[in-house]
């Protein structure tokens, strides 16, 4: 008896938790700061999507299909959570649900929690100026090689091609290999502008 409730459990967990921690987890990859591994309330957002997911899914699907074939229990329970997990991902990053309710006058609040994890959650090459608190200037390249945290509690920032600057606000880049890592907290302003090679 208990080795049956075994295999209903992980059946019931497989079936109403994984696809929802799937999809959420490659959601998370595209959007920072908003990851629910780390609260109390994860379970329940694991089971919420599962259950919206499930509903979807069966609208199309035939569920004796999904329960008599492998290949399709597979594809239901982790092939098809990845693939929502990527359109809920792409979906924040491009704004398209937030765009289409915006021209119906809703004004959702943004699935991303700060600028930081907005600005720096697409990360197109872009010049940028770095003033520190203390008045410092880095100007640099933030491209492919650079970093930023997208940790709330660490807001480092990794330029990897750094301009020395003149008074004028002329950049010249006299070592190819110099670039900078900037500590949380010291970062007062950070300007950008387009990459045009």
């Amino acid at each position: 008896m208990a080795k049956l409730l075994s295999i209903n459990s992980l059946y019931l967990v497989l079936l109403f938790i994984v696809p929802g921690f799937i999809a959420l987890s490659v959601r998370s990859q595209f959007v920072a700061g908003r990851d629910p591994s780390g609260n109390k309330t994860a379970l329940l957002s694991y089971l919420t999507v599962s259950v919206i997911y499930g509903a979807f899914t069966l609208i199309f699907v035939d569920p004796t299909a999904i329960r008599d074939s492998f290949s399709a229990w597979i594809g239901f329970v982790f092939v098809g959570p990845v693939l929502v997990g990527l359109l809920l991902g792409i979906n924040v990053q491009r704004g398209v649900i937030r765009r289409f309710l915006n021209k119906l006058h809703l004004y959702p609040i943004h699935a991303i929690p700060t600028a930081w994890d907005w600005k720096f959650s697409s990360t197109a090459e872009e010049w940028v100026l770095v003033t520190l608190k203390d008045g410092t200037r880095f100007a640099g390249f933030y491209g492919a090689q650079s970093f930023t945290s997208s940790t709330s509690g660490e807001r480092d920032l990794y330029i990897q091609w750094v301009y020395d600057m003149d008074e004028g606000g002329v950049w010249s880049r006299n070592d190819p290999e110099k670039s900078v890592l900037i500590a949380a907290g010291e970062i007062r302003t950070i300007e950008f502008w387009p990459y045009t090679p």
